[in-house]
């Protein structure tokens, strides 16, 4: 099976408060509360970007890999420490969201599909996206299918969850293509 990880969305937290304005002032990174409640602040490598609010959460988005998830962490936190921010000793992490796609192999009939698949989980309107939308059963992932035979599948909370979306996806497909 063809998976392919593009994004992972992780959660943490380092402390009770983060002085962003002290942070900011620091390392010069732009942090404007007005526009935007956390900032922004973006790592080479691995190549993510951590949102850093001042209740003391930290989210990381666009890591392909958990060990990506860990080191951009680690680079968040010793930042902030090296820039006089008071954290805690300890910090762990959970995975939110993880996005992967998935090539079916062949041309879809998003027509047939919209007909065949469970109505009352299916969206497809055309004229709005090119994609159908499908949400698996007992789960909370939701898959978006494409007549090209790929498909986006998110909502899904650790990369096992998200092989057993693709694997519920496939034989949900091959239940109803002639």
């Amino acid at each position: 099976m063809a998976l392919n990880v593009v994004n992972l969305l992780a959660t943490s937290r380092f402390a009770e408060y983060i002085d962003l304005d002290h942070f900011s002032y620091e390392t010069g990174l732009d942090f404007d509360p007005d526009r935007f409640p956390g900032m922004t602040y973006k790592i080479a490598e691995p190549k993510v970007c951590a949102l850093i609010f001042r209740s003391g959460r930290i989210v990381i988005t666009g890591a392909k890999k958990v060990e990506d998830v860990e080191n951009a962490l680690k680079i968040t936190y010793d930042a902030l420490v090296t820039h006089g921010c008071s954290l805690w000793a300890n910090y762990d992490f959970t995975i939110g969201n993880v996005v992967v796609t998935h090539d079916i192999g062949r041309e879809l009939n998003l027509a047939h599909l919209t007909l065949s698949l469970p109505m009352a989980r299916t969206e497809w309107e055309p004229e709005q996206f090119p994609g159908l939308i499908y949400r698996l059963k007992d789960a909370s992932a939701v898959c978006l299918i494409f007549s090209s035979g790929k498909c986006v599948i998110t909502g899904n909370n650790s990369i096992d969850n998200a092989k057993e979306s693709v694997e519920v996806l496939i034989k949900d497909l091959n239940d109803v293509m002639v």
